[in-house]
């Protein structure tokens, strides 16, 4: 049998077949493998904000106080318990909330007087209109627009008082000069008891008539402002300081015993076991548009007191009193006065008792 020759497609020397390793065997030139990373530690999840602290902000910069109190007491609670932020979103409409309501009340307080006919500037003065009888204040200022105060306590250090509102008659306005006059003349009738304190040398009558505005508006009353011109300050309300109580002429009622009569309306009581010049045995008002003349007005002041002193004492009054009446005259009348006061007096001196049945 022939052999066949070799072929050209055949390689004459084929490359050897690698080698068999086992499978554990390593390549001399292989790297270890890399170690594996280590877990990561766990992140700690951050406490959310407590939704009632951003709906207390949000609910205290738009001003709704009650609701906004309300979630933060809810926001405080809760963050306190969950463990949640938010303390400070609570605080901030808190303190939101508290702004506004300073606001609302500083509003209310300008308002309101306002409407009283008063007003209250931005230094935290008011008007000597708003202060009442018997209040008192530091500070006083006059100026072109009216008389300025600051409210104080009576029980400290202060610089006058208001003695006494004075209420005008209800007639047509009748202009500015007219008007202080009339209002000066009420005040001073109305504080001239406030001279009998011991700093009563030392006052100076300062008057707020009402403008035309007030008046159409029905506030018809002049406010009598005592400021006190000595040295230092005022240590207690002036009707501590006098050594009688003092009661205005209108407010005289029969029993009532005066240490002496006083023409500007402040009445000095006392008691009646004390030396006194008068007792009231009644206070009446007078009727009619016309003053009646001053003869007029005796005999109706005879009539009038003639009956009271019967009605009292029957046809037989003490023989040891006397009577004589108080009443407007044409000025007074003119002005609106028509109270008469029928008084008791002793015949030989001052009354030492009181003798009005009362």
């Amino acid at each position: 049998m022939t052999t066949p020759p070799p072929s050209d497609d055949v390689p004459n020397d084929p490359a050897p077949s690698p080698a068999w390793a086992p499978p554990d065997a390593t390549a001399p030139s292989a790297l270890p493998p890399a170690p594996a990373p280590a877990p990561s530690p766990p992140v700690p999840a951050r406490p959310r904000p407590n939704r009632f602290a951003v709906i207390a902000l949000v609910t205290g910069l738009l001003g709704l106080i009650p609701f906004a109190v309300g979630f933060v007491v809810a926001a405080l609670v809760q963050t306190s318990r969950r463990d949640e932020k938010g303390k400070g979103l609570a605080i901030g409409g808190l303190a939101a909330s508290l702004a506004w309501a300073a606001a609302v009340a500083l509003a209310l307080t300008l308002l309101l007087a306002n409407l009283d006919g008063t007003s209250v500037r931005t230094d935290g003065k008011v008007t000597v209109t708003a202060i009442r009888p018997g209040e008192c204040f530091s500070e006083f200022e006059e100026t072109p627009t009216g008389l300025y105060v600051r409210r104080s306590s009576c029980t400290t250090p202060h610089q006058g008082e208001v003695g006494a509102e004075g209420e005008l008659p209800d007639i047509p306005y009748p202009g500015e000069r007219e008007m202080a006059d009339r209002a000066w003349t009420v005040c001073r009738e109305r504080t001239e008891f406030l001279k009998r304190s011991r700093y009563g040398s030392d006052l100076r009558l300062h008057v707020a008539p009402p403008d035309e505005d007030a008046w159409k508006d029905g506030r018809r009353v002049a406010t009598c402002a005592m400021v006190y011109k000595g040295s230092g300050l005022l240590p207690a309300p002036l009707a501590q300081t006098t050594e009688t109580r003092s009661q205005y002429s209108s407010e005289l009622a029969p029993g009532d015993c005066i240490k002496k009569w006083s023409e500007y309306g402040g009445q000095p009581l006392i008691d009646c076991t004390k030396e006194h010049e008068f007792e009231v045995l009644a206070v009446y008002t007078m009727r009619g548009d016309k003053y009646p003349g001053d003869k007029g007005m005796e005999k109706r002041l005879d009539k009038g007191c003639l009956k009271f002193a019967r009605k009292a004492w029957g046809e037989r009054p003490p023989s040891d009193i006397g009577f004589t009446y108080m009443a407007p005259d044409e000025s007074g009348w003119e002005a609106g006065g028509r109270l008469a006061f029928c008084l008791v007096q002793g015949r030989d001196g001052p009354l030492m008792r009181s003798v009005v049945p009362h």
